[in-house]
């Protein structure tokens, strides 16, 4: 069923005339997800739990995307990818880290999984990963260790949320 809000998930697609990004469906990442924007971002509870992640982080709210909130089905699932982009021209800057929040158990499979640490995940509700993107030595570099996929999931269903943290 649809939900409110929940797209299929889409990836950066050619910039057209107008030099608007177009977007495509996804073959690498088959879930949904929809953003935590505008009002959603002024209910109580969103509002606290960014002040916490600014806690965590010491980087200010500014220097954050929206919650992106994600669903993934049976069998859906996240290809082996990296959050930083190739887009030096951002005013932002590079994804420096990633805040990922699990907001549901699930029953099988659909960890977090980051091959070249051996570091394998299980969906816990109420369970963050705080991960860079980018090196210490020099924040335009990728971290080619933060590779990362989100593994199918085999039963139930898994909800997350990440917030994008930018250098500016």
């Amino acid at each position: 069923g649809h939900e409110a809000g929940f797209q299929r998930s889409t990836d950066r697609g050619k910039v057209n005339a107008m030099g608007e990004q177009e977007k495509v469906t996804s073959h690498n990442r088959t879930s949904t997800n929809a953003w935590c924007m505008g009002k959603c971002e002024e209910i109580p509870e969103v509002k606290r739990l960014t002040e916490r992640i600014e806690s965590v982080t010491g980087v200010p709210k500014r220097n954050y995307e929206s919650f992106q909130i994600l669903k993934y089905q049976l069998n859906q699932f996240y290809l082996s990818h990296h959050d930083s982009e190739d887009l030096e021209f951002l005013v932002s800057g590079h994804r420096i880290l990633t805040f990922f929040l699990y907001l549901t158990d699930v029953e099988e499979g659909g960890e977090t999984k980051f091959s070249s640490l051996d570091v394998q995940v299980k969906p816990k509700r109420g369970r963050a990963l705080v991960w860079p993107s980018v090196t210490n030595d020099d924040p335009t570099t990728w971290d080619p260790r933060t590779y990362h996929e989100a593994l199918p999931v085999t039963k139930g269903t898994k909800f997350a949320a990440n917030h994008w943290i930018h250098l500016y």
